[in-house]
């Protein structure tokens, strides 16, 4: 799913909006004296991957949007008169670069007894978004992420999602399934429970939804790390267990398994293959020759899920 980059002047709305409820609070406990000319500090506090750019929120992402957000707000006095905002950042992840469960919930009490910020930016990752949300909806300060996405942070009402919800994609599905008349569905997806598991809960939207509504889903897992995958098998068991097929998994395993489809010589027009990829990933640069472009015309039934 590709998603659409939303127009500049909508981050410095999302900060108003998530500030105007703080602002009360913030006045009645810290309100500079009437004859004080300088500003009250609104501090925002920002928990993300340092350098990772695997990731869609990091903060080389994420900081130029913030940096002229704030910029906009601050340099406007019409905004929010009598009050500056200003930006801090620590990492979530760890030396390696991967999102950290451990990492990003103490680099949130970090901030919160040297900064004590109005609002956090971040985590993005599911596991890490999910301890600082504990933390964010005990002490009652809200939490932007262009991230967790899964369907179990409805529960936090603390947090503001401004990306896609798996929740929301879920129900797009449904909607698709009921204007074509679709009765069953599968899921297939790439599945390492070592790391964040974004397939996993990525496919967790469309399957729960679908099931409320009665639509018979079946869930196919397999592991791109443990190689060689026998994508012969994987279709095999598409082809006798499913018609209408939602992928999430890498662009090369996505490739390598519409290959063997197409090989097997199974009946194309009996098939719909949808290729679910909520922060354009595969569109991203990589080593495939254009061989592989030339491949790809092969399996162009496979359709791509796509929000405009």
């Amino acid at each position: 799913m590709l998603v659409r980059r939303p127009p500049s002047w909508t981050l410095p709305l999302v900060l108003l909006g998530l500030l105007s409820t703080q602002l009360g609070a913030g006045l009645t406990q810290a309100t500079p004296p009437r004859h004080a000319a300088a500003s009250l500090n609104v501090t925002l506090a920002a928990i993300l991957p340092k350098n990772n750019t695997i990731y869609a929120w990091a903060w080389p992402r994420v900081a130029p949007a913030l940096i002229r957000a704030l910029e906009r707000v601050n340099s406007d006095p019409a905004l929010l008169p009598g009050h500056h905002l200003e930006l801090i950042f620590q990492g979530s992840d760890t030396k390696e670069g991967q999102c950290s469960e451990s990492v990003a919930p103490l680099a949130a009490v970090d901030l919160r007894l040297s900064h004590n910020p109005w609002a956090f930016v971040g985590p993005g990752c599911d596991y890490a978004a999910a301890q600082v949300a504990r933390f964010t909806s005990h002490w009652n300060v809200p939490m932007v992420t262009a991230g967790a996405a899964a369907i179990a942070f409805e529960e936090y009402a603390s947090i503001t999602n401004t990306g896609p919800t798996y929740k929301k994609l879920g129900e797009f599905v449904v909607q698709v399934h009921q204007y074509f008349r679709w009765t069953q569905a599968m899921v297939v997806f790439h599945d390492h429970k070592h790391d964040d598991r974004p397939c996993y809960f990525t496919v967790e939207g469309p399957y729960t939804e679908m099931l409320k509504e009665n639509i018979t889903t079946k869930e196919l897992a397999f592991d791109e790390s443990h190689q060689p995958v026998d994508y012969k098998d994987l279709v095999t068991r598409i082809r006798d267990q499913a018609r209408v097929v939602y992928l999430c998994c890498s662009r090369d395993a996505f490739r390598k398994l519409m290959l063997q489809f197409w090989r097997d010589g199974s009946q194309h027009d009996e098939f719909v293959f949808f290729y679910i990829d909520l922060f354009a990933g595969s569109l991203e640069s990589s080593d495939q020759p254009t061989l592989g472009q030339r491949r790809r015309r092969r399996y162009g039934r496979a359709s791509r899920l796509q929000s405009e």
